[in-house]
């Protein structure tokens, strides 16, 4: 398996999120996955960048990196962005409701529940310096058969 890490840092602007669903296809095009997990990958990182996209800067200019890295059988997609950031008992909330728990998508969170319902692990945590957001979600891939 192909082990590396490709970074993207991109306008924090709906038209975008084309760019990192693009970006993780050339990552996974060598791996062995199949076109459904593909696809799930893909709607993961989208809902990650969407929510940085809609929730992280209130309408000011802003950017969101994604980096996707490879190494030892497992994908770690961590999206990233320096705006308003999410408090942290939204994110306790968020991270502990069973998948879809939520009673209204008008709650929020209905992005988090479909990310946790495709990746192996899911973090959700404020930036280092306490600004922005951090999503960092892993997924186990399988050897292809020998």
């Amino acid at each position: 398996m192909n082990e590396g890490t490709v970074r993207l840092t991109f306008p924090a602007k709906a038209e975008y999120l084309l760019l990192a669903r693009l970006a993780l296809g050339g990552v996974l095009r060598d791996m062995p996955i199949g076109p459904e997990l593909l696809a799930d990958l893909r709607l993961a990182v989208t809902e990650a960048c969407g929510n940085a996209v809609r929730h992280a800067y209130d309408d000011e200019d802003g950017a969101v990196t994604v980096a996707f890295v490879v190494k030892d059988n497992r994908l770690e997609m961590i999206v990233e962005d320096t705006g308003s950031g999410l408090e942290l008992p939204r994110i306790e909330e968020l991270l502990e409701a069973d998948t879809f728990e939520l009673a209204e998508p008008a709650d929020g969170g209905m992005g988090i529940a479909i990310i946790r319902a495709i990746v192996d692990e899911l973090d959700v945590r404020s930036g280092e310096d306490g600004r922005g957001t951090v999503v960092h979600m892993t997924k186990y891939l399988a050897e292809s058969p020998s």
